[in-house]
């Protein structure tokens, strides 16, 4: 059994539609880690996870912040760029640990430290051509398998 999928995102609407159907298949205490070229969509990926659940916040890139902090009806959402974090004190650093299992986490740039965690789901994005990307999404923790599955399944025709 596989656990990941491959799709072929053609245009930001495809990405926007497989961004909402895994913000409506994650819960409090996920890490998603996203990682892949740098201009490939990471931060649009977060914007439209973060509108598909509904929340009024702009999603801006925390690059320099660091983490932004935003809010919907059902949970708060944390927001990571980890691209000027090189060491593992530097990340632990930050204590933004308590957070991981209060809210759902996006961590731009976190393939680095993904040893820290003990499940996650991996999103990597890479640049096919100026519009479209491909996209696989991987997991660690059984917890994640059924939005693999949900994947497949949705996403059928553009599976790689």
């Amino acid at each position: 059994m596989d656990n990941s999928v491959r799709i072929m995102l053609m245009n930001e609407n495809e990405t926007r539609k497989v961004a909402a159907k895994i913000a409506e298949n994650c819960r409090i205490g996920d890490i998603l880690i996203l990682d892949g070229d740098l201009g490939a969509g990471k931060t649009h990926f977060t914007k439209w996870f973060v509108e598909s659940l509904q929340s009024g916040d702009d999603v801006v890139s925390p690059t320099f912040s660091i983490a932004n902090f935003y809010r919907t009806q059902a949970c708060g959402l944390l927001h990571i760029d980890l691209y000027r974090i090189e060491t593992f004190r530097e990340f632990e650093d930050l204590g933004l640990d308590d957070y991981f299992y209060q809210s759902i986490t996006l961590i731009e740039w976190g393939k680095k430290f993904i040893s820290y965690f003990d499940a996650y789901i991996l999103i990597s994005l890479h640049i096919n051509d100026e519009n479209s990307r491909l996209m696989t999404v991987s997991y660690k923790g059984e917890q994640h398998k059924p939005l693999i599955d949900i994947l497949n399944y949705e996403m059928k025709g553009s599976i790689c």
